[in-house]
């Protein structure tokens, strides 16, 4: 099964990873950390490497760490870490963190796969968290979404339009429910979280050229469920009369 080939590969990296001079501790994040009930066929691998302070080069610029099967894609997508493939098809995503970076990196809590010493388990569970707002503060951003992507629609800027009203603002309604699936995406799992939104999915994402429709029922939800300002509604009206 693809979910005991991941949980196999993650801890053959924890083995290679134990032998580096400078590695400090490996931490799953995710379906393949805390989350593993979650694996599936369409799971992937994601985590963090700790290092010592002044190594972070060395295992950025050299993947030999990882190499217990043959990188048949690599891909550095970011300073702190890259994209890979396995020739096996297995795919991963991970970042390197040197010791006095770590109190300041967002992430979820994750699983240890192996780690130096102990006083490094305090990593597992981060300080940091992303930011949580109330639901009336993400749909006053999911209003404000609508009416500057309808002026970008009006204009006959309809990709930016469509980027803020069916993808910042749905955004939003999304994280208006509170609790998401992933708090760095709460497009994540929303089929199985909150499946009362699935009906109105297609309303609000009726594709390019259609913004103005999305708007209209994203503007019609907000409605039954947060006071909307007078003075913004008639203006975000307008456009749609447009």
């Amino acid at each position: 099964m693809r979910r005991d080939q991941l949980l196999e590969r993650m801890e053959r990296i924890g083995r290679l990873v134990a032998k580096q001079e400078g590695a400090l501790m490996l931490l799953a994040l995710g379906s393949i950390g805390l989350e593993t009930e979650r694996l599936d066929d369409y799971s992937d691998l994601d985590f963090f490497l700790i290092v010592e302070d002044g190594r972070k080069t060395r295992f950025i610029d050299n993947l030999d760490w990882l190499e217990v099967e043959p990188i048949a894609y690599q891909f550095q997508n970011t300073k702190d870490g890259h994209k890979i493939m396995y020739a096996d098809g297995i795919y991963g995503e991970f970042a390197v963190f040197e010791l006095f970076e770590m109190p300041h990196i967002a992430y979820t809590p994750g699983r240890i796969v192996w780690k130096r010493e102990e006083a490094l388990e305090s990593f597992a569970t981060p300080k940091l968290v992303t930011d949580v707002r109330d639901a009336a503060y993400c749909y006053e951003e999911a209003l404000t979404n609508l009416y500057v992507g309808l002026l970008r629609e009006r204009r006959g800027e309809k990709l930016a339009g469509f980027e803020l009203i069916q993808v910042a603002a749905v955004n939003n309604v999304l994280k208006a429910h509170g609790e998401t699936g992933d708090p760095f995406n709460p497009t994540r799992r929303v089929e199985i979280r909150h499946p009362e939104l699935v009906a109105g999915l297609s309303e609000w994402l009726p594709g390019y050229g259609k913004s103005v429709e999305a708007a209209a029922a994203m503007l019609s939800y907000i409605e039954a469920r947060h006071p909307v300002n007078a003075t913004l509604k008639r203006e975000i009206a307008r456009l749609l009369e447009a």
